[in-house]
């Protein structure tokens, strides 16, 4: 009886301990997959944009439901570079769980006078 006792608790503490591992694994899956949502966004970003207008700007990820993006360009002390700052956020708790901060630099040809 008491070694029936001594399985019984062992066996409820090895599920919580299944269950908070579970919980583990979907958060990083989610953090994986943002990180990678961060990555395109960044790539599509300067092949369409090239060089973004200054200002904060925000959206959806159309194939990843749940998943939002919140862009923040900024100048810098260079003319032609300026900071991104581009979050994606798929838990309003978590925020800043994927920041990613680039900077970007203006490719375009001087205009000649």
């Amino acid at each position: 009886m008491v070694a029936l006792a001594v399985v019984a608790f062992a066996f409820v503490g090895l599920l919580g301990l299944h269950n908070r591992n579970l919980a583990l694994v979907g958060r990083d899956q989610d953090l994986t997959r943002a990180v990678l949502l961060a990555r395109q966004f960044i790539t599509e970003m300067e092949l369409i944009e090239q060089f973004p207008d200054t200002g904060v700007s925000s959206g959806d990820f159309a194939n990843y439901p749940g998943f939002s993006w919140h862009r923040e360009v900024e100048e810098t002390s260079l003319p032609d570079v300026r900071r991104v700052t581009l979050r994606v956020v798929w838990d309003p708790r978590l925020p800043d769980a994927c920041k990613l901060l680039y900077y970007i630099r203006d490719r375009r040809e001087p205009e000649e006078f």
